[in-house]
C-alpha cells in the first residue's frame, strides 16, 4: 500500500481539519496517510487502520533534530506525496526532496504582503526569508494556494511557474446553526481573527468611532489574541469605546459560528488577505460581510451582492456600508444562507 505524509497543525482550526478530510479520502482510496503535527501535540489522536500520528521534537519544527526525525520517517514510511503547510514547510520540502519523495506539495495560504506587513524584522532579513521561500517553493514540485489572486501573487512575488500552481479554496462543515432572523440577532458587528498589524483592527476601530457617534447602541465584538492586543486597548480607552467594544479573546474554533450567527454583520479589515476563512464562515451563517479589498476578498464578495467593500481610511465609510446592510439586510442575510446551502448540497 503506498503511503502519503501529511505535515499540518493539529486538528480543530479551519486548515489542519482541511488536511485531516483531505487525509481521510486518501485512507478511503486504499493509501496509508502519515500525520505529522508541528505545534508539538501533547495529546496524539490514536493510531488508526491505515493512519498513524506523530509530532515534531520542538513547537515550531525548525531544528536539526526535527530534520532528523521527519528524515527517519520518510526514509521508514517511504511516501509517494508529502504535502506541508505551516511551520514545517522548510524541513519536509528538504528532506523529502533529499530522499527521493516524487512528489512534494506546499500548501500556501498566507500572502507575501501580509507576512511583510506583520514582520518586524530589517529588509536584509526579509530580503533573506523571500529567497529561502523562492527556493522551497522551486524544490516543491506543485504549489496548491487558496485563491485566485494569491496564485498571481505567488507568481509574481517568487517566480513560480503557473503551470505549477493550483487554487483549490477551503471547505468548511456545515453550520450546526440554523438561519436566524434580524430579531433574534444582537444588534452587533464582530472581527475575528488574530489581533496583528496585518489584520488592520487600528483602521477599524478609528472607523467604528464614526459609526457610534451617530449609532450609539451598536456594539463591536473583537475575537482573537495576538501581539497588537495592548495598542488596541489602548487605542479603545483613548476613543472612550469601553461600553461599545468587547473583546472576548480566543475562543474555540467550534463556537466561531454561533459568534457569526449572533450577530448582524462581519467585519474583515485585513490590509492584505490571501483568502479569508472567515469570510465564508459567516457567509455560512447568513451573515452579510463588509470586507476591506484585499488579494482573497476578490475570490468571495462581489460588492453589493452578498457583501460590501469598505475602505476603513475614509472616514464615514464603514458607517454608510452598515447602513446599506440594515436597509436590506434580509435580502442579504438570507440570500447569502440559501445560496451557500445550495453550493454544498445541504
Amino acid at each position: 500500500m503506498e503511503s502519503i505524509l501529511i505535515s499540518t497543525s493539529k486538528f480543530g482550526t479551519a486548515i489542519p481539519n482541511y488536511f485531516k478530510y483531505l487525509g481521510e479520502e486518501f485512507r478511503n482510496n486504499n493509501f496509508s496517510v502519515i500525520f505529522i503535527f508541528d505545534g508539538k501535540v501533547k495529546k496524539l489522536p490514536p493510531n488508526r487502520k491505515n493512519i498513524k500520528y506523530f509530532t515534531y521534537p520542538n513547537p515550531r519544527p525548525t531544528r536539526l533534530n526535527d530534520f532528523v526525525f521527519i528524515s527517519k520517517i520518510i526514509k521508514k514510511e517511504k511516501p509517494i506525496l508529502c504535502i506541508s503547510n505551516f511551520g514545517s514547510t522548510n524541513i519536509v520540502t528538504i528532506a523529502s526532496y533529499v530522499f527521493g519523495v516524487p512528489n512534494r506539495i506546499n500548501y500556501l495560504h498566507t500572502s507575501p504582503n501580509q507576512l511583510r506587513i506583520d514582520s518586524k524584522k530589517n529588509s536584509i532579513h526579509d530580503w533573506f526569508l523571500k529567497q529561502r521561500k523562492i527556493l522551497i517553493l522551486k524544490i516543491n514540485t506543485h504549489v496548491i494556494t487558496n485563491s485566485t489572486m494569491m496564485s498571481e501573487l505567488i507568481t509574481k512575488s517568487f517566480k513560480i511557474k503557473k503551470n505549477k500552481i493550483s487554487v483549490l479554496p477551503y471547505l468548511l462543515e456545515k453550520s450546526k446553526n440554523n438561519w436566524r432572523p434580524f430579531d433574534k440577532r444582537d444588534y452587533s458587528i464582530c472581527i475575528i481573527g488574530r489581533l496583528s498589524l496585518s489584520k488592520g483592527h487600528k483602521n477599524l476601530l478609528y472607523a467604528f468611532n464614526e459609526c457610534i457617534k451617530t449609532n450609539p447602541k451598536l456594539k463591536l465584538l473583537i475575537v482573537g489574541d495576538g501581539p497588537e492586543k495592548n495598542t488596541l486597548q489602548k487605542i479603545t480607552e483613548s476613543l472612550s469605546q469601553k461600553n461599545s467594544v468587547d473583546f472576548l479573546g480566543n475562543v474555540p474554533n467550534r463556537d466561531i459560528g454561533t459568534i457569526f450567527s449572533k450577530c448582524f454583520a462581519s467585519i474583515s479589515a485585513s490590509k492584505s488577505e490571501a483568502f479569508g476563512i472567515v469570510n465564508i464562515e459567516s457567509l455560512r451563517e447568513g451573515t452579510p460581510i463588509i470586507c476591506t479589498n484585499t488579494e482573497g476578498a476578490k475570490d468571495i464578495i462581489v460588492n453589493g451582492k452578498n457583501g460590501f467593500i469598505v475602505d476603513l481610511t475614509k472616514k464615514n465609510d464603514l458607517a454608510r456600508k452598515i447602513e446599506l446592510v440594515l436597509k436590506n439586510w434580509e435580502k442579504y442575510s438570507k440570500s447569502n444562507w440559501l445560496r451557500y446551502c445550495k453550493k454544498h448540497n445541504y
